[in-house]
């Protein structure tokens, strides 16, 4: 290879580079976002320096760039519908030890999708040369794919989604054959080729369906929330004091057409013109196998700001929503009350998202500050996340309607 040639094909790769580059910038806002266009930034300065020394390159320098895993990484996480991260840590309980006898502390997750139900790990090997290392026949002493992913499914028990394991599934770039498909399904994996999955289309290019869930693209109270599509036909639904009264709240029942003195109400009335509440919880109520149950302090919370702020159609809407939700006692889980008070976490938020957890509910809530508080401590909850709405009927006779 000479000097002209060498030049040239580095210089291809640095345009490789800087397309996935620019794909990845494309990927929703989360936390692992930035990891990984360090990642690609990385390999696009190792390669120009490289091309500085156009006498000095050889093909093993070429051969040996991680640009067709991260371009996978960021096809998958274009690609997965349900998206919520990429490269996302997940740690082990302290002292563990896996199945092999080696002490585990924390994984990294190339992709976290299906709105978290879903761990993939990304290949962009030659599935031959896959299924001879998880044969035993790699280097010695080191790591196989196959003890990854063992790894990632030993972890993802401790990380429950919905109260079940996230699903573990190898994402490869080529084919894969029977006998390695064989190999990743004994450890409790499943393959994944790209023919296989929904919104792959136009070369990684994401499609309507696999960009939808992916709302405005910032990194929100949304990114504690599950989808609404992802929640169970027989979920059982915890409500939060913040869900009743939004519920209930004459704003979110035809009444938002006001500008209320107080700036919090009229912030909210907008709101609640452009993105009404009322209809995405209905839709979350209904079906005849949800139950719709409240712990005994949300409810005696509710009932108690109910009667000093909320006015006569308000009352009546709490009267028939108390009607289809049935009172729990307290029973929260030893997780939430693990949990140290501080601004954002409350004695009643524990006790209400607490019993939620212990009855393996989703807590319906617009109190997304606790969520990132408790998240913050390692602790996650099963949530569905609103938009805040305050009782506003007696606030209506100072209000000036629009």
């Amino acid at each position: 290879m000479n000097v002209v040639e060498a030049q040239q094909k580095v210089l291809d790769k640095i345009n490789d580079a800087e397309e996935i580059l620019r794909r990845c910038n494309t990927i929703a806002t989360c936390p692992g976002r930035s990891k990984l266009q360090r990642k690609i930034q990385a390999e696009i300065k190792f390669l120009r320096n490289l091309y500085k020394s156009s006498d000095r390159i050889k093909e093993e320098h070429l051969r040996c760039t991680n640009l067709a895993y991260l371009s996978a990484v960021v096809t998958c996480s274009l690609s997965a519908g349900g998206f919520v991260d990429v490269l996302k840590p997940f740690a082990f309980p302290e002292g563990y030890v896996d199945k092999s006898g080696r002490y585990a502390e924390r994984i990294v997750v190339d992709v976290v999708a299906g709105h978290g139900g879903t761990w993939y790990k990304v290949v962009a090997r030659n599935p031959q040369a896959l299924l001879v290392s998880s044969m035993g026949d790699g280097e010695y002493g080191r790591r196989t794919v196959l003890d990854q992913l063992q790894e990632m499914v030993e972890c993802s028990e401790h990380h429950p989604h919905l109260y079940h394991a996230p699903h573990v599934k190898l994402w490869t770039t080529l084919p894969v054959c029977d006998s390695l498909r064989a190999i990743v399904e004994s450890v409790g994996a499943e393959v994944i080729d790209t023919e296989n999955v929904p919104g792959m289309e136009n070369n990684g290019v994401p499609s309507s369906d696999a960009q939808e869930g992916h709302g405005s693209g910032t990194f929100s109270d949304q990114a504690f929330s599950l989808h609404i599509d992802d929640i169970p036909e027989d979920a059982v639904l915890n409500l939060d004091v913040s869900t009743m009264i939004a519920y209930v709240s004459a704003l979110t029942n035809g009444r938002c057409h006001f500008k209320f003195q107080e700036n919090i109400l009229t912030e909210q009335a907008e709101s609640e013109r452009l993105n009404p509440v009322k209809p995405i919880l209905d839709a979350l109520f209904a079906g005849a196998k949800r139950e719709l149950i409240c712990c005994q302090t949300a409810y005696n919370e509710f009932i108690k700001i109910a009667r000093v702020m909320a006015g006569p159609a308000e009352m009546e809407s709490t009267k028939e929503l108390l009607e289809r939700v049935r009172v729990v006692q307290d029973e929260p889980s030893e997780s939430a009350m693990a949990l140290p008070l501080c601004g954002k976490v409350k004695g009643r938020s524990k006790i209400i998202f607490g019993t939620g957890d212990a009855l393996r509910a989703i807590t319906v809530t617009a109190n997304g500050g606790f969520l990132r508080a408790a998240h913050a401590r390692g602790i996650d909850f099963a949530a569905f996340v609103h938009e805040s709405r305050a009782l506003t009927e007696a606030k209506e006779k100072t209000a000036t309607p629009l």
